[in-house]
């Protein structure tokens, strides 16, 4: 009997080790296709209507190409990876809405007080130009607020944290994972640890609803946010401070301080309820939910 738990023991090894591969194969095309399809596409463009070096970079020629990228991305890591499921992804019946308010609290508390941090540290922002010119186009605002959240959701919750913890990784292993790829994709070093925060809160909520439903808004509401604060301030949101306008540096650490407690506090909460119970390792592949 021991030699043959110890040989299933192995088999299990060997396919967790084979899905991890699949899964890190699913953000590798992920991200080559959303950053060189970007550029391919954008000189293309150029080319077949010989535009101007500098004009191809527009918004509206930039925004359109990021849109595509990421159906294409999905579509792959959806039908040819398949570690995304679809529709399953989007039911709602698991979601218990009073619970979810929670969550949505816990997670803009978190953005709150990862914002802070990050500015805090004072880490470079690169892409502060790009979103400035993003805000003046409809499409580079459906690009950056609507549809790259839902994309990344699909990829790092669903395909990455959901199919890691459906092929018998720990949920908390899968969580960390996904969190840390999902920050380390953004490059940016103002957007890396930030987004790193968001990938923990995010594959928390993910876990316990067993969907992308709850993320995605608050994914579309962070970046939306965002957006308004670039669009509403201008060219003077190079000079924004977020901790000045809490009232300093002290101020600032105490928000951190009580935005993070919050947060935890109420995601554990989240975490705790059992009518919420559905974590990932109750679904099976098909993506039924039923009960330890």
């Amino acid at each position: 009997m021991e030699i043959i738990a110890t040989f299933a023991e192995i088999i299990n090894q060997h396919k967790l080790r084979r899905n991890m591969k699949k899964a890190l194969l699913a953000v590798l095309v992920y991200f080559l296709i959303t950053q060189l399809f970007t550029g391919v596409g954008i000189v293309a463009i150029a080319m077949i209507l010989k535009m101007d070096p500098k004009a191809s970079l527009s918004v509206a020629i930039m925004a359109p190409t990021m849109i595509v990228s990421f159906i294409i991305a999905i579509l792959i890591c959806w039908k040819g990876l398949k570690v995304i499921r679809i529709p399953e992804t989007f039911y709602t019946s698991n979601i218990k809405w009073g619970w979810a308010l929670v969550a949505v609290v816990a997670g803009i508390c978190g953005a709150f007080a990862g914002n802070l941090l990050t500015e805090m540290a004072n880490l470079p922002n690169m892409i502060e130009d790009m979103e400035l010119e993003f805000v003046k186009n409809i499409w580079g605002i459906l690009a950056v607020s609507v549809l790259g959240p839902i994309a990344e959701e699909l990829l790092f919750r669903e395909g990455l944290c959901g199919y890691l913890a459906r092929n018998g990784m720990s949920p908390w292993k899968s969580i960390w994972i996904s969190a840390i790829l999902f920050g380390l994709i953004h490059v940016n070093p103002a957007q890396v640890p930030y987004a790193m925060l968001l990938g923990v809160m995010f594959g928390m909520i993910y876990m316990k609803t067993g969907n992308i439903v709850l993320t995605s808004i608050i994914h579309i509401l962070n970046n939306s946010v965002a957006m308004f604060e670039v669009y509403a301030l201008g060219d003077k949101v190079r000079d924004f401070s977020m901790v000045e306008w809490v009232g300093g540096d002290i101020i600032a650490g105490i928000c951190v301080i009580v935005g993070f407690a919050l947060c935890a506090y109420l995601l554990r909460k989240f975490w705790e309820q059992k009518t919420l119970d559905l974590r990932l390792e109750t679904l099976d592949e098909t993506g039924d939910n039923y009960q330890r």
